[in-house]
């Protein structure tokens, strides 16, 4: 799907436009396929831009990141809730069982997933990083039905926007 778009002036021809559709000019192999998607995982933020200044096409840009922040947010989410179960079984072990003692920054987190709860996570997991958000996700959220889908589907969202404006600031649209 292209547009053509007139330019104004003497001798000045159509600017082409590509929204979807192929490629630029930047080469796709399977190893800048994993590497994308694992800077998707690490700097979600910015892989969408990234992209489309090496030249990849929206759907290229919006697709991979997608993929790699859900696979980032699957491993995450499993490995978050490992950790979570085995410093409980770890602290079982060694420790007769105590009250709980609430701290100002247990307060505050507390405060705080009270007051955002999973519609906040998700509104935010654009701008915090991947890992980060999963890991929360699979503490506080583990019990809600489909949290982790949500999540996934969160990204996907914060992935199209960022690929969006990226790509509108690089055509000179937005």
């Amino acid at each position: 799907m292209a547009c053509n778009i007139p330019s104004h002036g003497e001798g000045s021809e159509a600017i082409e436009l590509t929204y979807f559709g192929e490629m630029e000019s930047a080469e796709l192999t399977l190893v800048n396929l994993v590497l994308w998607q694992l800077a998707a995982v690490v700097k979600f933020v910015v892989t969408p831009s990234a992209m489309v200044a090496a030249g990849h096409s929206f759907l290229a840009a919006w697709g991979i990141t997608s993929m790699g922040s859900s696979f980032g947010v699957a491993f995450f989410w499993h490995f978050g809730k490992w950790v979570q179960r085995s410093i409980e079984r770890r602290r079982n072990q060694h420790e007769a069982p105590q009250k709980k003692v609430f701290t100002p920054r247990r307060r505050r987190i507390v405060r705080l997933k009270n007051a955002l709860g999973m519609p906040g996570l998700l509104c935010l997991s654009g701008l915090i990083s991947v890992p980060l958000a999963s890991v929360i996700g699979a503490k506080y959220f583990r019990d809600t039905p489909g949290a982790m889908v949500l999540l996934m589907s969160a990204f996907v969202v914060w992935a199209a926007v960022l690929t969006f404006v990226s790509w509108g600031i690089k055509h000179s649209i937005l």
